[in-house]
């Protein structure tokens, strides 16, 4: 079994597809593409590590992103399945059109947007939860653009994931159900 003490930090990346100007960069460091860990195996990662609870918490959501959400979803054997998304941009209409996928999957969708003086409380963060034993907190959104963007994230374990639940627990807290 492994240490509950131990904390670990592996850096995630999405390169964007070649022809890539900063895959060129990164090859003149030094730094071995073979010891970089793909965004979507780390998200992978996350929900085949999850026994009790898979969660995942982006602020950016369009259809082909929510795709490949559902396909996480499927592959996790936690019992419960939890999307956090904000109101504000496309995500929560794109929740409510894939509403009856979702359900099936057993899934759970809130809402943290939060109505404030001049404006709203919400979110930019990206996380994928596993228990509070693994986390992914990146700047990979879910989503599927045809643009080449980098993204840079990194999967947590020990005390860290730990914090990252936490904050994913008060999140649920304050966030208002989406109807499915």
């Amino acid at each position: 079994s492994q240490d509950a003490s131990r904390e670990t930090a592996t850096a995630i990346v999405t390169m964007p597809p070649p022809p890539s100007s900063i895959a060129v960069a990164l090859s003149q460091t030094g730094l071995a593409h073979a010891s970089l860990v793909s965004t979507k195996d780390a998200f992978q990662t996350v929900a085949d590590r999850a026994v009790d609870a898979f969660t995942i918490m982006t602020p950016f959501l369009n259809h082909e992103g929510l795709q490949f959400v559902e396909t996480l979803f499927a592959r996790t054997r936690a019992c419960n399945k939890r999307l956090v998304v904000r109101r504000a941009g496309d995500a929560t209409r794109v929740v409510v059109d894939g509403a009856a996928r979702l359900s099936a999957l057993g899934v759970e969708a809130y809402d943290y947007t939060i109505e404030a003086d001049g404006g709203f409380e919400t979110f930019h963060a990206k996380v994928a939860l596993a228990d509070n034993e693994l986390a992914y907190v990146g700047s990979a959104n879910m989503t599927v653009f045809a643009r080449h963007s980098m993204d840079l994230g990194f999967l947590v374990e020990g005390r860290s994931a730990r914090v990252v639940a936490n904050v994913l627990r008060a999140v649920l807290k304050i966030s208002a159900p989406i109807r499915l």
